[in-house]
């Protein structure tokens, strides 16, 4: 397992391991015993198999950039 991202809350992880998962990547949050809504000190963190990293850091990128993969043309 790689550590990919970490994340300043519990919530915010909980949505980027989603968003991987839905996406065919097989993320794990790390930190998942802690269950808060405040700041963590070294933040949350989110991992991925070894081989799936190149994608799930290509996902992440993409969304960052607003890159979703949807159509923007309902058609």
């Amino acid at each position: 397992m790689k550590v990919i991202k970490r994340t300043h809350n519990q919530q915010e992880a909980k949505i980027i391991v989603g968003f991987l998962q839905a996406n065919g990547v097989d993320a794990e949050l790390l930190d998942g015993a802690i269950n808060s809504m405040l700041p963590m000190p070294g933040g949350v963190r989110i991992a991925v198999p070894d081989d799936q990293e190149p994608k799930a850091v290509a996902l992440l990128r993409d969304a960052e950039n607003g890159e979703t993969g949807l159509s923007e043309d309902p058609q």
